[in-house]
């Protein structure tokens, strides 16, 4: 169990392919189901627990080792796609039939997955900070290492003092900055290749852009105005944005992409703003 990775009570269970998931539960009471899955729960907390006042939350974090189903075709493991698999897998060993997915950047990319392969499954599907790119890549500096770990993770903070500690209190937590380089080298390969690229669970831009345009699920984009990454995609994003059947986008001025350290309330308030339009039929009206 990556315990670990969790900041409070953690929990696990085996799937059917053997791998192991370490997962958190919040707000037990409520009937209605969100899944969140992650790399950690130390800053994402506050926004699993914020969701948990409404939702029974399931975080669950995204593995980096064991067992795949999902291969390429050198047999290695296509993250992209098996961390949707073990979130498909997950609900099957949950006994959860239909839930709704909340994914900040990388917790989006099994929702992808999910709304692709078992569209039945997702009622709506929350994709905050991160769409699917089906155009060039516009610049590359929000992946940039230069100055290290923590210039990098400080790039993506608006109020560095208050987050900039909790950050890199959770990037010991996944590995990013241990004492064995190979450990840290894998993790960091893992999420540089896999993490940011949901367009890959089509297997082409091209399908992938299909599959967009065709969507018939509710999707909601957030992103911040000041976030490096958004800039890198800038193409993709604005197509994502315009082209997202049944989609809708909310900017928030000034935000970073790390805003789960600078206003976790705010981002689960748009959650549940974009939940609410949901159940009324909005989107649905959209899509015909």
């Amino acid at each position: 169990m990556e315990a670990n990775k969790i900041k409070g009570e953690a929990k696990a269970i085996k799937l059917a392919n053997g791998a192991e998931l370490t997962y958190c539960e919040r707000g037990e009471s409520n009937e209605e189901i969100v899944i969140m899955p992650g790399f950690f729960f130390y800053t994402f907390m506050p926004m699993l627990e914020g969701l948990a006042e409404r939702y029974h939350v399931y975080g669950v974090i995204m593995r980096f080792d064991g067992p795949g189903d999902e291969l390429n075709e050198d047999g290695s493991i296509n993250w992209t796609r098996q961390w949707g698999k073990d979130i498909y897998d997950f609900c099957q060993a949950m006994g959860i039939q239909q839930y709704i997915h909340f994914g900040k950047c990388h917790g989006s990319v099994p929702g992808w997955y999910m709304v692709k392969e078992h569209p039945e499954m997702v009622k709506y599907f929350a994709s905050f900070f991160l769409a699917p790119h089906v155009k060039e890549q516009n610049s590359n500096n929000f992946f940039s290492l230069e100055g290290g770990v923590e210039a990098f993770m400080a790039r993506g903070i608006r109020k560095v003092e208050e987050g900039l500690a909790k950050k890199m209190e959770e990037a010991a937590a996944i590995g990013m900055n241990k004492n064995d380089p190979a450990t840290a080298a894998k993790t960091q390969a893992i999420i540089q290749t896999y993490a940011s690229a949901p367009e890959m669970i089509w297997g082409s831009k091209e399908a992938c852009a299909e599959g967009l345009k065709n969507m018939n699920i509710p999707v909601g984009f957030l992103f911040g105005t000041e976030d490096e990454f958004f800039d890198d995609h800038f193409d993709s994003n604005m197509w994502a944005i315009r082209n997202t059947r049944g989609s809708r986008t909310i900017f928030l001025q000034g935000e970073h992409h790390l805003m789960e350290l600078d206003c976790p309330q705010r981002v689960v308030e748009a959650a549940f703003d974009f939940f609410d339009d949901c159940e009324k039929g909005y989107y649905k009206e959209l899509m015909g």
